[in-house]
């Protein structure tokens, strides 16, 4: 093999396998649709907590996640930070197909979770921010950690996050 060839293979094989991990794990995760209809099938009077938060608590968090992709976040991390650890924490998980982040951290300035509210409505509200996230048109705020995303990237970061957060929750 000549060596341009192989300097060219050295550098091309990295990103093809980066690039194939990513599509791969689009491809195998089930539409945020999916996910809206599984959690309108989840009875949430049978449901509990494996973690700190409450199932109520947990359905709030990720309702205000996917309500600030639209409206914006209370507060934003650096610039910098967005850029360098942010990114990389994204593609991370998007290419193994799994976040794993602390799962009782609120979001940074969001409002407090209330545990007196009932699962059904947070469930419900969870619901409502899912549907009004996928048919909406307009522009997308950025992440707080990860920046500017493309609503594809928001998707896929919004399946990653609730998936995260709903493997707390079980079946009673």
């Amino acid at each position: 093999m000549k060596r341009r060839a192989f300097l060219g293979l050295v550098v091309a094989t990295p990103v093809v396998l980066w690039t194939g991990t990513q599509v791969g794990a689009l491809l195998r995760r089930p539409s945020l649709q999916e996910l809206t209809s599984q959690l309108r099938q989840l009875p949430s009077e049978h449901l509990a907590s494996l973690g700190d938060w409450s199932v109520s608590q947990i359905f709030q968090h990720c309702a205000q996640s996917v309500r600030y992709s639209r409206l914006g976040y209370p507060e934003q991390r650096s610039r910098l930070f967005q850029l360098t650890v942010g990114s990389t924490a994204l593609a991370a998980f998007s290419a193994v197909g799994k976040m794993q982040h602390p799962l009782n951290e609120p979001l940074p300035g969001a409002p407090e979770l209330h545990q007196a509210v009932p699962v059904d409505v947070a469930q419900a509200e969870l619901i409502m921010e899912l549907e009004q996230f996928i048919h909406w048109q307009g522009a997308l705020a950025p992440h707080f950690a990860y920046g500017r995303l493309s609503k594809a990237q928001y998707y896929n970061a919004h399946w990653l996050h609730l998936q995260d957060h709903l493997s707390e929750i079980v079946l009673m």
